[in-house]
């Protein structure tokens, strides 16, 4: 989960991020610290890029293998109007549990109006759903 937060700034739009890992059981319960990042600076068509710092996830928040993950990513992509999703391509590594170039990723933001019914989770631009849960 994430929190994106917009700031007039400059004349022109800055943002920044808590992201909060989520539990990969059920995609929902907060598990770990949350992260704060920011601010990023917004061109006037919506474009960003957030070169983030190194990020560590908890194991259980890591659908793939359980380990811990420790990653140093850049997020460019778009604030599509008015906000309510973002979405673009990951570059970086992840250092742990094994070595990965993050080359080719995707990542997806979209506004949660009522926590207690979420929309079903998209992974890119296209809205391309995540797999279903096991």
């Amino acid at each position: 989960m994430s929190k994106l937060t917009t700031e007039a700034r400059d004349g022109g739009l800055s943002f920044s991020l808590s992201f909060q890992p989520l539990e990969s059981a059920d995609r929902k319960t907060p598990t770990g610290d949350p992260v704060d990042v920011g601010p990023y600076e917004v061109s006037a068509d919506g474009q960003f890029t957030a070169e983030l710092p190194t990020i560590v996830v908890p194991g259980n928040a890591n659908p793939i293998s359980g380990n811990e993950l420790e990653a140093t990513i850049t997020l460019t992509g778009a604030l599509c109007a008015p906000a309510d999703f973002v979405c673009g391509e990951v570059t970086g590594t992840a250092t742990r549990p094994i070595a990965l170039d993050l080359e080719g990723s995707t990542f997806a933001m979209e506004r949660i109006t009522d926590p207690s019914s979420y929309p079903a989770p998209v992974i890119n631009c296209d809205r391309d759903p995540a797999r279903p849960l096991p």
